[in-house]
């Protein structure tokens, strides 16, 4: 059995009023990419705030690998919790010279990181001649100081342009291949869809579901229909049982069938019903379909 790297139990967070984080339960597991995802004041940011150490909950628990959390542990950890910060007229290799002092790392692994981030080429350029793309993947490089197990990113290409994008997408497929556990908050919908191997999605600080992402993919239980008699179809689709929904989308009819029934046992029931289908096209499910669906069934 794979082993939790993260366990959260029942957690809890207000401010004022505002529940940032409302009995929140999960666990990542080892060597996953977890994505956090949910829109803009969800309670990601206060969720990774709370697993470190940055912000204390009000209710509820927190372990990693199995534990209390501790001093040690934290060390197995790298984070970039804000957009990146450092020195203008530093060049990146200074930079994370200093980063490796505070962590308390041998300066040796600093030729190391620059590689892996793929900055190693421009390890002598002062931080304010870098891209946006290229100061995250310098906070990434410091992240990675110290080696440690498991990533933490939140919001990882906010701001970026689509080639800064897809140069965090690589890299963060490419630590994954490496064997890193990675937990990121995003409110990207393709970019977890690409990056992440299971997603837990969020709305005003409650879990709406967690789950892996190909499961969320594999569901084809969406239909496109059309035929001439579309009144009858219509009428016909409302009738059945194995219906969860129905509505019109321009010239076709979009079937929601329910959970485990099979798109042929539906086709045959409508041939039963003497309906001739001149459309039927399965939908393929993608994380942005069942993101807005959640968030239409719990606004």
């Amino acid at each position: 059995m794979t082993e939790n790297v993260l366990q959260i139990s029942n957690l809890h967070k207000r401010y004022g009023r505002i529940r940032a984080v409302d009995g929140l339960s999960l666990d990542v597991r080892k060597g996953d990419v977890f994505g956090i995802l949910g829109p803009n004041g969800s309670g990601k940011t206060t969720t990774l705030s709370i697993i470190l150490d940055v912000v204390n909950a009000d209710e509820g628990s927190f372990s990693w690998f199995g534990g209390t959390p501790s001093r040690h542990d934290r060390k197995r950890i790298g984070a970039i919790l804000e957009q990146p910060a450092f020195y203008p007229y530093l060049s990146a290799f200074n930079n994370l010279q200093i980063i490796a002092d505070i962590k308390e790392v041998d300066h040796g692994l600093i030729p190391e990181v620059l590689k892996t981030t793929g900055l190693y080429d421009r390890k002598n350029s002062a931080f304010r001649t870098y891209s946006l793309g290229m100061k995250q993947r310098l906070a990434i490089a410091g992240a990675l100081l110290g080696r440690p197990e498991v990533l933490i990113f939140d919001e990882p290409t906010n701001g970026l342009d689509p080639k800064g994008i897809a140069e965090i997408r690589n890299l963060i497929l490419e630590l994954s291949k490496q064997g890193f556990t990675i937990i990121l908050a995003s409110h990207l919908l393709d970019e977890v869809q690409k990056t992440c191997t299971h997603v837990a999605v969020m709305n005003k600080g409650t879990k709406l579901f967690q789950g892996t992402v190909a499961e969320v993919l594999n569901k084809t239980n969406l239909l496109e229909l059309a035929g001439n008699d579309m009144p009858g179809l219509t009428a016909i689709c409302g009738q059945s049982g194995d219906v969860k929904t129905l509505r019109q989308e321009g010239s076709t009819l979009l079937v929601e069938l329910n959970e485990g029934v099979a798109i042929e046992t539906f086709h045959d029931y409508l041939i039963n019903q003497k309906i001739i289908l001149t459309h039927l096209f399965i939908r393929k499910n993608t994380l942005e379909n069942t993101f807005l669906e959640l968030l239409k069934n719990n606004p």
